[in-house]
């Protein structure tokens, strides 16, 4: 895909389609008008392109920027860290090894979790006001000894002002890893190992 196909995906997903509708004529307008002041053909389809995209990618910009910073974040400051692992016996644990303790759907058993974790510590705090990007640190513990077990840390963009301001049921974007598939079966997995009996 190129940059701008990625451009245009942009600001079609992130606005509402009558503000694309009166935008995009407009600025196809403004464009072969500025465009007719130069003589080169050349000159011409390069000026008309460049005005063409300023008027258009200019109200979304912030969108862009935003995006740019928050697959910035989520490259160098997001992810997991596990602290400790916990043991478990044999009866959590099928012939081969694996555990039994995931539904059909790869998460966490909810009896499982509700016994064994506590995620109620974490804490989303406002890491950027210019882009409106949270931040959200999320604790595991054990549930008996309240240890902490792991942190994920992940962030959420809420959009430019357009869409902040303009669409009805916003909701943000949060670092790729965090909506994987596999995510919940790779990280809690790591929690949990075979209790290992000692002779």
């Amino acid at each position: 895909m190129t940059f701008f196909n990625k451009l245009l995906l942009a600001a079609t997903l992130t606005s509402p389609l009558w503000l694309i509708l009166i935008l995009l004529p407009l600025a196809i307008w403004i464009a072969v008008k500025v465009a007719k002041r130069f003589e080169q053909p050349g000159v011409k389809g390069a000026v008309g392109l460049l005005v063409f995209l300023m008027v258009f990618f200019l109200p979304f910009a912030d969108e862009i920027a935003g995006r740019i910073y928050l697959n910035h974040l989520c490259a160098t400051e997001a992810g997991v860290k596990v602290y400790q692992t916990v043991e478990l016996p044999a009866e959590y644990w099928d012939e081969q090894g694996k555990p039994k303790f995931f539904n059909k759907y790869d998460y966490l058993d909810h009896d499982f979790w509700v016994r064994k974790l506590d995620e109620s510590g974490g804490r989303v705090e406002r890491y950027s006001s210019f882009f409106v990007i949270d931040k959200d640190n999320s604790l595991v513990k054990e549930r008996t000894s309240q240890n902490v077990l792991a942190e994920i840390t992940t962030f959420r963009y809420w959009g430019g002002w357009i869409r902040r301001n303009l669409s009805p049921h916003n909701t943000a974007n949060s670092c790729e890893f965090i909506n994987d598939p596999s995510f919940s079966r790779n990280f809690y997995g790591r929690l949990f190992k075979t209790e290992t009996t000692s002779k």
